[in-house]
């Protein structure tokens, strides 16, 4: 049967995979077929398939040779740019993220809110973009209330695990952050590597953030060192940010002797079910904030002493904002007493599919779906050898993972790797994932194919 073909890129495994198989799974429904896969697997597949739809995350200077590349085998492309939902500052943001020259090469530019990036996009580039869709952040679409149960088995075996507790998600990746040996830090990393202007109001925001997050960090530990003292019956799990060195908790934990101050390890799994089954989550001007509110947790927002610029508003207004260890502690004191620190009812017209009656992938797939020049195809393949081909990639794929064992590679490319792929893209564990999505989304008579090292084929046999 002659459908049109979507093909869902993924860059970040730990940050992606799930949102993106629920949206692959409502194309199905639309009478799409859809290839999804790690964005380099998937650029090899492209040279040996039909066009069809591309969805990137994001369409910056270093997708430009992946961008021309599907563009002259006449792809349509939709993307979004993630990062946005949490600017400081959208027009310096906006400008420095977007205004490169494959803003035109877009056909479909997805947009997060009304009232954040989309008034922005369209004052500025109004004129270079052929299609501004407002529809919200893809990734947050799975922690809607519809979708929550599907972390409930995850959340009981946490629960095993470690009982009630506080969730600190941190986020310091500025000033302990994983970085090769050739950078100082982000804020000198962009003047030097992006070409930008010291005297910028973007590298003013950089160093502001940085100075924040050594305020924070201060607190951070003052927190944990009064911890146990403060709260002798909770346990504080700490979760760091993926870029982060874990080294820096789990020496400073070992060096305290603390019993009920547990480190998180596992860098490669969603936070999503970690935040579901805590009592209270501390974040610092973190986008995970923005999960725990879709979730209706109690948040706390542990800032620097000082007001800064670099501050998110939207997150201050989900969250309750502490700016010392001592105001920490008096919140999470206010909670054990049964006073409700939550945020109610605040309505985020920033964000647009945090309205439970709007669906961010329909209103996706609908506009695509009305995209001219796309042709349907009675199958992905563009040539009866291709079949030959995936399996030489397979056998590839093998070999160059068995040299890479051999040659040690850095650990810090290694953890890298894993948070962008990991296991989760492996046939077992990606077919596992997707069934488990697909007993709430019900798409009916699915069939699943892998064909080639992460990148994976689905279609409805039902369409």
């Amino acid at each position: 049967m002659k459908k049109k073909i979507i093909y869902i890129v993924i860059e970040s495994v730990k940050r992606e995979l799930n949102s993106k198989i629920l949206f692959a799974l409502k194309a199905l429904k639309k009478n799409f077929r859809v290839l999804i896969g790690q964005k380099g697997a998937l650029r090899e597949v492209v040279k040996d398939t039909n066009a069809g739809i591309m969805v990137l995350k994001s369409f910056g200077p270093k997708n430009t040779k992946h961008i021309d590349f599907i563009k002259k085998r006449k792809f349509k492309i939709v993307s979004t740019d993630e990062e946005l939902i949490t600017a400081v500052d959208l027009d310096d943001k906006i400008e420095y993220r977007m205004n490169n020259e494959n803003l035109s090469k877009l056909d479909v530019l997805l947009a997060v809110g009304e009232t954040t990036d989309f008034p922005v996009i369209k004052k500025k580039f109004g004129n270079s973009i052929n299609n501004i869709l407002v529809c919200g952040n893809m990734r947050l679409e799975l922690l809607k209330e519809k979708y929550v149960r599907l972390l409930e088995k995850e959340s009981i075996e946490i629960k095993k695990k470690y009982g009630d507790y506080i969730l600190f998600l941190t986020s310091f990746y500025l000033i302990n952050k994983i970085h090769p040996k050739y950078r100082i830090d982000w804020v000198f990393e962009r003047i030097v590597e992006n070409n930008i202007d010291p005297d910028s109001r973007s590298i003013f925001i950089a160093n502001e953030e940085v100075k924040m997050q050594r305020e924070t960090l201060i607190q951070t530990l003052k927190f944990i060192n009064n911890f146990e003292k403060k709260f002798p019956n909770k346990k504080l799990i700490i979760s760091p940010h993926p870029t982060e060195k874990i080294d820096f908790w789990k020496k400073f934990i070992e060096i305290k002797k603390f019993k009920n101050i547990l480190i998180n390890t596992d860098m490669l799994s969603p936070s999503h079910a970690l935040i579901n089954s805590c009592d209270i989550l501390i974040s610092n001007n973190s986008t995970t904030i923005l999960e725990g509110y879709f979730c209706k947790k109690k948040i706390i927002n542990l800032l620097g002493k000082k007001e800064r610029v670099s501050e998110v508003e939207l997150l201050k207004k989900i969250s309750k904002v502490a700016r010392s260890a001592d105001q920490l502690i008096d919140l999470i004191d206010a909670s054990e007493k049964g006073e409700d620190i939550k945020i109610h009812n605040k309505e985020l017209k920033e964000v647009r599919n945090f309205d439970d009656n709007f669906d961010s992938f329909d209103h996706i797939l609908q506009t695509i779906d009305n995209l001219e020049g796309v042709q349907t195809y009675d199958s992905i393949y563009k040539n009866f050898y291709f079949n030959v081909i995936s399996k030489l990639r397979m056998g590839k794929n093998i070999l160059k993972k068995f040299i890479s064992y051999k040659l040690n590679l850095n650990p810090m490319i290694k953890r890298f790797n894993k948070e962008k792929i990991g296991d989760k893209m492996k046939k077992k564990n990606f077919v596992k994932n997707l069934k488990n999505i697909n007993s709430i989304e019900k798409t009916k008579s699915l069939k699943i194919k892998q064909i080639a090292p992460e990148v994976y084929l689905l279609d409805s046999l039902e369409n």
